[in-house]
C-alpha cells in the first residue's frame, strides 16, 4: 500500500492555486491524479483551511475535507487545520474536528501560508490539546532549534516534520533531530529527497519506522517521490513502512483505519 501522508486539496471558488499551472481543478481531479501516481491513501487537508484569515473560513476548510472523505472515503484521510492565532476558536475547532468528525491528524500546519508563529500561546494551547487528544501534528518549521523547542516541550506528540531540507547543513541537522527525539518522524516532501543519499541518511537517524511518504501534492508531484523511494537501495521491509506502513500504523494506532 502507499500512502501519501502529505496532501493539498483544492477548494472550489479559490482563486489562488498551489500549481504553477492549474492542473487539479477539483477534489475529484486531484484523486484521479493521485491514483494514476500509484497512491492508494492518502491524509488531505484544503487549500481553503491552510490559508484561512478567519474563524469561520477555518471552519468551512476543514468541513471541505471532512465532505471529500466522505466522497472518496477508499482514498482519503481528512486532516484538521487550524490557525493557532485564533486561540480559544482553534481549541475548539480541533475538539470539533477530533470529536464531531473524527480527525486525528492536524496538519499540515503552515504558519506563513496563514500568518501566525509557533512561538505564541495559542500555538502552545492548541499542541497541549493535542497531546491530551492524541492526535498526530503536522508542522512545518524552517528553523531547526525551532522543531528542537516544540518536540522538547510537547513530548507526547506525534510530530511529522515536512521537508527534509534544502541545504547539505539542514538536511543533516534535521534527521539528526529525529535520531535526538523518538517522537519526530520525517516526512520526505518537497524538496530534498531527490538528492543522493539523503534518503539513506533519514533512515539511519529515524529508523525506517519514523520516515514517512509525503508528496506535498498538490504543490509536488507524488510518482517523484515513489519513484526514489523505490530506486532505493533499502531493504523491501523498509520500503514498504516507508510508503505506506507507517502512516497506517500512526492513524491505526488511534483508531482510523
Amino acid at each position: 500500500m502507499i500512502f501519501d501522508c502529505h496532501v493539498h486539496l483544492p477548494s472550489a471558488g479559490l482563486e489562488r492555486t498551489w500549481e504553477w499551472q492549474p492542473f487539479t481543478p477539483d477534489v475529484a481531479a486531484a484523486v484521479g491524479y493521485l491514483r494514476r501516481c500509484g497512491v492508494d491513501r492518502a491524509v488531505a487537508n484544503s487549500m481553503r483551511g491552510e490559508l484561512a484569515k478567519s474563524p469561520a473560513e477555518m471552519v468551512a476548510g476543514n468541513d471541505e475535507s471532512a465532505a471529500a472523505a466522505r466522497e472518496h472515503p477508499d482514498v482519503l484521510v481528512p486532516a484538521c487545520l487550524v490557525n493557532t492565532d485564533f486561540g480559544e476558536e482553534a481549541a475548539a475547532e480541533v475538539r470539533r474536528c477530533r470529536d464531531a468528525l473524527g480527525m486525528v491528524w492536524i496538519g499540515e500546519l503552515c504558519g506563513y501560508a496563514a500568518g501566525y508563529t509557533y512561538d505564541t500561546d495559542g500555538f502552545a494551547k492548541v499542541m497541549a490539546l493535542a497531546s491530551d487528544l492524541d492526535m498526530i501534528v503536522q508542522v512545518h518549521v524552517d528553523e531547526v532549534a525551532e522543531v528542537d523547542r516544540i518536540c522538547s516541550e510537547f513530548p507526547r506528540v506525534a510530530f511529522v516534520l515536512p521537508h527534509i531540507g534544502d541545504s547539505t547543513t539542514e538536511v543533516v541537522e534535521r534527521c539528526e533531530l529525529a535520531a535526538k527525539y523518538t517522537n519526530l518522524h520525517l516526512d520526505l516532501s518537497g524538496h530534498g529527497v531527490q538528492r543522493m543519499g539523503v534518503l539513506d541518511l533519514a533512515v539511519r537517524c529515524a529508523g525506517p519506522e519514523r520516515v514517512l511518504f509525503g508528496s506535498d501534492y498538490t504543490i509536488n508531484d507524488p510518482a517523484a517521490v515513489i519513484a526514489t523511494i523505490q530506486a532505493s537501495h533499502l531493504p523491501d521491509d523498509a520500503k514498504a513502512n516507508i510508503l505506506g506502513g507507517n502512516t497506517a500504523r500512526l492513524l491505526a494506532e488511534r483508531g482510523v483505519d
